[in-house]
């Protein structure tokens, strides 16, 4: 695929980590049962909300999610289940629910100020388009390969799930010829009004390259004052940057997605401002976990940041 504005390199980028022979990866798979587990566990731990997650993932990780839930039968079971599950999955099961919260949070910001457009970038088995009341006056694009769509499609079919966007359309692309811009205008996107971006748990996956040409993609077909909400993988002390390479490494052996590296925050500012695109706000789990559940947590390990992106005019 060669984004509008040039940049190549960025070609097979974006959707990486979601595509494993037209199927959903282990990692879209895992973030999705998270996001059921989540939901269903109650208050004040229930903030990623994602009621059709359970439908998107094959029986036994949804099976798997429910019967965690229905562990928490008290609030110092809620809170046991839900700390055993940290501490197995190394704050990973935090942050994916975090981090959804952060994201439909940004989402219902840009919506409350006008945008009637969503693109999903690679959007294997975000529920979005099937879950948010906000989007109902809102045309959400989901791009994706054709039979990854085709997948998801027949799950939601099966599970007789509508969308509460006012329409989504599916934007099926070659990624290794097509135009991004054009792909999306042939969907009836219109670069001309305000869009919202999700780029979400793939840049770690990326070479500079490959997020350099994404960004400028989404750059060139945003109007001004529309907003990208990208999560990152910012560089760590030595030690712990060696031992989550490591563990990258293996996960591609298992998984087929590799590790490629970090990015510190103000790298991915200055790649955001060469596609004309700013910085609006950056943060992770250190701030989304007093926000969303208590100051408990504060010092939660931090997996991703969340840069929100904006547009400038000009």
């Amino acid at each position: 695929m060669h984004p509008r504005g040039g940049h190549a390199q960025g070609s097979r980028s974006w959707y990486q980590g979601f595509v494993h022979d037209g199927r959903p990866s282990l990692t879209s798979m895992a973030v999705a049962t998270i996001r059921a587990l989540y939901t269903d566990l109650p208050a004040p731990f229930a903030g990623a909300h994602d009621p059709i997650a359970g439908a998107l993932v094959p029986r036994p990780l949804s099976l798997a999610a429910r019967l965690a839930a229905r562990a928490a039968v008290s609030d110092r079971a809620t809170g046991l289940v839900h700390h055993a599950l940290g501490l197995a999955s190394l704050g990973m099961t935090y942050h994916v629910a975090l981090r959804t919260r952060a994201i439909d949070d940004a989402l219902r910001e840009s919506l409350a100020a006008g945008v009637r457009q969503l693109v999903v970038l690679g959007a294997g088995l975000d529920g979005r388009a099937y879950r948010m009341d906000e989007l109902g006056d809102a045309a959400v694009f989901e791009v994706d390969h054709p039979s990854t769509q085709r997948d998801k499609r027949a799950r939601l079919r099966a599970a007789r799930i509508e969308p509460k966007a006012r329409e989504v359309r599916l934007v099926p692309v070659d990624f290794e010829r097509d135009d991004l811009g054009a792909s999306l205008a042939r969907e009836g996107f219109s670069a001309d009004e305000p869009s919202f971006w999700i780029w979400e748990g793939v840049t770690v996956y990326l070479t500079r390259a490959a997020i350099a040409g994404t960004l400028h993609a989404v750059g060139a077909a945003s109007a001004p004052g529309s907003r990208l909400a990208l999560t990152y993988v910012p560089p760590r002390e030595p030690r712990i940057e060696r031992i989550l390479l490591v563990g990258g490494r293996v996960a591609a052996r298992v998984i087929g997605e590799p590790v490629r590296g970090f990015v510190a925050p103000a790298e991915l500012a200055a790649l955001g401002r060469d596609a004309g695109l700013d910085v609006f706000r950056d943060e992770g789990a250190d701030a989304w976990a007093p926000r969303y559940w208590s100051t408990e947590y504060e010092g939660i390990f931090e997996w991703e940041r969340l840069a929100i992106l904006e547009r400038r005019a000009g």
